[in-house]
């Protein structure tokens, strides 16, 4: 079937050009079409129930143009579960719908609904200033990590569900005095809040609410469904929507936006929806017959074929506009074809204020994959040719600062890696210079960042580097040098800076290095931990609100870098660097002078000419200026100085 589908006679026989696949709803009627170019038949199957249950009814459906059948059922359809059961070659598989909208409990069941419904209080007038973000900031989160502590101040029930975020005024353990969740982050000053998978997956039973099950969520089951083991109640199939929704509106009414975390490179297994309704289609093959297995989860989809591509937009189009989604982030991104990725980002364009969607994603794959050969995947090689407005995490940089994330003992810049050095000036510029071995077009295609949900927290990546039995939970103060050094280093460079949910607070996962199943206890927030760390917390409010009125460290465009120049210290792997600011309104200094220095032991350095004030010593950063400085300054021992000229 390999050759059949890559052939130019069947795309041109079997491409749909129709944004109607699906279950359309009208209170008089429902219109359900399927693309199944290879069945020979396909029947509509109706449920009163989204698990249990026999059909109430079967309809035959039509086969119409380019591949589509269809079936249209009169009377008000709205909350009935549905399925399709697709005869290929006499062999019978029912599925159910992959442009589903809503479903039943583990997503078994497509379901009709009326989005109107789902929709809550002033939903319509639900909005967040894209355009108004010029120094995004980027905060990675699961939604069961975000409240799932019990001293996290929010209700029980609750607890590690998109109604946690409803929740306004939380405090630790309810006491008044530390704030958390949403108010906490509120505070912190991110402008995105970028939440791991929530479309549906199969992973956790979602008809197990009781019981403690924790996954990330990276197993797609429906993609255009919100994930049901977040919901209070996900047998009805109306209740995921709307909290989904009201978790959105709390967020932008905190002033923030949502990024979610798409998975299209894959799904949960090969027995998908996707291969039940067109066996071979969706999915790479080798030459062989065998699967390509570039995600190392047991199947590769295929974003160069057209409906998969089409699928893809569609779906990624449908969040943002039944959602109100402000950003995606693209899951092995490198795995999806360049063009296809350009198409995301046209199409998202063209959506009312579609322009300041973020879209970024993983320039890498878990391992070769059997993309079709006149196709260029979306790697990090390739980002010359992705639209200037898709950004990839960049794994240089992350390294760099401090060591690689699959050697744990392996150090960085900050933790002992001098050679390293001669990499950090290409940091700062976002590698816009060209030093990488590949150009990114402008510092906006670049996120700069140390740790994700991936691999180590900086936290145990730092104690695993110095010491040899680490403690993941005592608070070293040689840790917290680093720490503080790396936030200093990502916040002072070029792209758009994204960091973890807790990094700012020394977040652990006692050393686990792969979460990604592991129970709720190692991975949650630990609230009472971030009361402990202020100090540092603070430390990171400074460094962001310094982006925030320094926009020359915030502007995407590549001409930003002639307005950088590095100096000779003559003090070992330090490296210090020179910004001219842009006048932009709001800003507080014309210049800063920033020096990264990694080594154990105090040196005094002769400051640039003219009239410096010290914003950051290393430990405290205060944005308004810590003390006016003269002539030279003490450098602190393994520190991120920041000075600002007025």
């Amino acid at each position: 079937m390999k050759f059949l589908f890559d052939s130019k006679e069947f795309e041109e026989q079997y491409h749909y050009d129709g944004k109607d696949l699906g279950a359309v709803y009208e209170k008089d009627q429902t219109t359900f079409k399927v693309w199944a170019p290879t069945a020979k038949a396909v029947q509509l199957c109706t449920y009163p129930d989204g698990s249990n249950g026999t059909c109430l009814q079967e309809y035959s459906m039509e086969k119409q143009e380019q591949g589509v059948w269809c079936a249209c059922v009169d009377g008000d359809l709205e909350g009935t579960y549905y399925t399709y059961r697709i005869d290929i070659d006499g062999t019978i598989r029912e599925t159910q719908d992959i442009y589903g909208k809503a479903c039943g409990v583990n997503g078994n069941r497509s379901m009709v609904v009326d989005l109107e419904k789902t929709n809550p209080d002033g939903w319509d007038g639900d909005s967040f200033d894209r355009q108004g973000q010029t120094a995004p900031a980027i905060y990675e989160l699961h939604i069961k990590d975000f409240s799932s502590d019990p001293c996290s101040g929010i209700t029980k029930e609750h607890r590690g569900k998109y109604l946690a975020f409803t929740e306004a005024g939380t405090t630790l353990n309810g006491e008044g005095e530390f704030a958390t969740c949403l108010s906490y982050i509120k505070d912190l000053g991110i402008s995105h809040i970028h939440l791991l998978p929530t479309f549906d997956f199969a992973s956790v039973d979602e008809s197990k609410p009781l019981e403690n099950q924790f996954n990330w969520g990276y197993d797609p089951e429906n993609y255009n469904v919100p994930e049901g083991g977040y919901a209070t109640d996900a047998s009805d199939g109306h209740v995921r929507i709307k909290e989904f929704k009201q978790m959105v509106q709390a967020i932008h009414n905190a002033g923030m936006g949502v990024v979610m975390d798409v998975v299209y490179n894959h799904t949960y297994e090969g027995d998908s929806a996707f291969q039940r309704t067109v066996p071979g289609y969706y999915y790479r093959f080798w030459e062989d017959g065998t699967w390509s297995d570039g995600s190392a989860c047991g199947n590769d989809t295929a974003s160069e074929r057209y409906m998969f591509r089409k699928f893809m937009i569609e779906s990624v189009c449908y969040w943002a506009e039944e959602y109100h989604i402000d950003g995606f982030r693209f899951d092995l991104m490198g795995l999806h074809d360049v063009t296809t990725m350009n198409e995301i980002r046209k199409a998202l364009d063209s959506l009312p204020g579609g322009r300041d969607i973020l879209v970024y994603g993983e320039p890498w794959s878990g391992d070769r994959t059997a993309m079709r050969s006149d196709c260029v995947p979306a790697l990090k090689k390739n980002v010359d040719k992705l639209n200037e407005r898709i950004a990839i995490f960049n794994d240089d940089t992350r390294d760099a600062i401090k060591g690689s994330v699959f050697k744990e003992k392996e150090a960085g810049y900050i933790n002992g890696d001098n050679e390293l050095g001669a990499q950090i000036p290409s940091c700062v510029l976002a590698w816009c210079d060209g030093l990488g071995g590949y150009m990114p077009k402008c510092p906006g295609q670049t996120i700069t960042y140390v740790s994700a949900h991936d691999n180590f927290t900086l936290w145990d990546k730092l104690n695993y580097t110095l010491f040899e039995k680490p403690d993941f939970y005592k608070k070293e103060e040689e840790v917290l040098k680093l720490n503080r050094m790396a936030a200093g280093m990502v916040m002072t460079s070029l792209g758009i800076p994204f960091f973890q949910a807790g990094e700012e607070f020394g977040r652990t996962k006692n050393g686990d290095e792969n979460s990604f199943k592991t129970e709720s206890a190692i991975n949650q927030l630990d609230w009472t931990r971030a009361a402990e760390y202020r100090d540092l917390i603070e430390y990171y409010k400074g460094l962001l609100t310094i982006r925030k009125h320094f926009r020359a460290l915030t502007t995407k465009e590549r001409e930003i870098i002639e307005r950088f120049s590095f100096l000779d210290t003559n003090l070992q792997e330090t490296v210090a660097f020179r910004i001219q600011g842009i006048e932009a309104e709001g800003d507080w200094w014309k210049e800063l002078f920033v020096v990264y220095h990694n080594t154990d032991k105090k040196e005094e350095l002769e400051l640039p000419e003219g009239s410096w004030n010290l914003l950051c010593d290393g430990k405290n950063c205060v944005p308004e200026g810590l003390e006016a400085c003269g002539n030279t300054i003490i450098l602190n021992e393994k520190s991120v100085m920041i000075l600002g000229r007025k």
